[in-house]
């Protein structure tokens, strides 16, 4: 057969009929056989599509952030931003693995592993993602009257729904927002708004869930939740970039990492980094030209929030919010145990064949030994999370083999 096709396209004489015929006979095979491919992929467990619409709920504002749903806890939320609502196909098992781990009630959780869980979805068919008032089981949608507050629910933002809350929750945003010039710098100021919005836990679609965090919602459960013994903050829990990160290049013994962050509603840190911001980036950022995605890591990302922690927790014992935390930063391994394998070793050995230009801090890893142990470097079983840094969720490109994020998990959604 594929013989005589390829006979019939080299025909001089051809009719256009007969090149169309072809054509289309062989772009409809190709499309076959590139979805049986696709679709052989021996993924976990099956995929859900259909999204948890509760419109009927009114404002995101009035649900969720109400201090009578959530008087002393985080919300059980966790939110994701993406341009459009897809991400890549290779990141589907980590995300997934967040709906594998926090498919049980909060007051029934316990730490399971990914392994329990995964056998508990094979073996006892566990449901999905019921309330207290209606369920959504095996796919399909039922009513449901009201938000459940004691289930994690799942939010995706994408860069429309992140504007238009912006322009009517942040008016004062809008000027410096628009003039970001690329996907990162919008998703690192999005997240931020997001988690100010409604609060709850944002994430990076290429962070893997390894444990239930469902014990840094509560401060009674902090010291469960065996967080660093300075660790002083019941309202708001910050992960921090692996320490090889922050001394290279930036030189900092410690450094804020926005791909993790947990936080209640209008929280009076989120407060100070939003309203300082603008007049900040139009000092700094705003005219600078040829920007890259690179430099959002200054602009809007962990340099930026580094710079606005170390003045928050520096405020005047008067100038101080009744949510002030002295340090809510957790330690690295709790959410990054892992450094960036495919840039660290590499930066670190072309700065350290030049000691005279480096730091005494940076100067501290730049042993053979400290070097190669960075690639063997092991999760300890205290990590709530693993980053991969994969930096694919923002690069300036189509994906042409990518997913829903609501054909993964469950997407609640409620009105800006």
């Amino acid at each position: 057969m594929w013989l005589r096709l390829q006979r019939m396209l080299v025909w001089r004489h051809r009719t256009t009929a007969a090149k169309r015929a072809v054509f289309s006979f062989l772009v409809s095979a190709s499309a076959l056989y590139l979805f049986l491919g696709f679709t052989s992929t021996t993924w976990e467990t099956v995929t859900y599509e259909y999204d948890v619409n509760l419109d009927s709920l009114r404002n995101c504002s009035d649900i969720i952030s109400t201090q009578e749903l959530f008087p002393d806890s985080i919300p059980p939320l966790v939110h994701w931003t993406s341009k459009s609502g897809r991400v890549p196909a290779k990141l589907v098992p980590i995300v997934r693995s967040w709906r594998l781990l926090l498919n049980v009630r909060i007051n029934n959780s316990r730490n399971f592993s990914a392994g329990d869980q995964l056998a508990l979805l094979k073996s006892n068919n566990l449901q999905d993602f019921g309330t207290s008032n209606g369920s959504i089981t095996n796919g399909s949608n039922k009513d449901v009257d009201s938000f459940s507050t004691d289930r994690w629910h799942f939010m995706h933002w994408d860069d429309k729904q992140i504007s238009e809350l912006i322009s009517k929750h942040y008016p004062y945003l809008v000027q410096s927002y628009r003039k970001l010039v690329n996907g990162l710098e919008r998703s690192d100021i999005g997240r931020l708004v997001v988690l100010h919005h409604v609060g709850g836990l944002y994430v990076d679609t290429d962070v893997e869930l390894l444990r239930d965090p469902t014990p840094l919602l509560r401060p009674s459960q902090l010291q469960e939740a065996g967080l660093t013994p300075n660790f002083d903050c019941e309202s708001a829990v910050w992960s921090q970039e692996p320490i090889e990160h922050a001394a290279f290049p930036f030189d900092l013994p410690a450094l804020i990492l926005n791909a993790v962050m947990m936080s209640r509603a209008n929280h009076s840190f989120l407060s100070f980094v939003l309203t300082n911001w603008p007049p900040w980036f139009e000092q700094n950022w705003a005219k600078k030209r040829g920007r890259k995605s690179i430099d959002a890591v200054h602009v809007t990302g962990p340099v930026m929030l580094q710079k606005f922690y170390k003045k928050y927790t520096a405020l005047k014992q008067s100038d101080r919010p009744a949510d002030w935390c002295g340090n809510m930063l957790a330690e690295p391994g709790a959410f990054h145990p892992l450094n960036d394998v495919a840039y660290v070793p590499k930066r670190l050995k072309t700065a350290c064949a030049k000691p005279e230009k480096l730091s005494k801090l940076q100067k501290q890893f730049c042993s053979p030994l400290t070097i190669s142990n960075l690639e063997l470097k092991q999760i300890p079983n205290t990590s709530y999370t693993v980053h991969k840094f994969m930096h694919l969720s923002y690069r300036e490109n189509n994906f042409s083999n990518s997913i829903r994020i609501s054909s993964i998990v469950p997407i609640f959604r409620c009105k800006v």
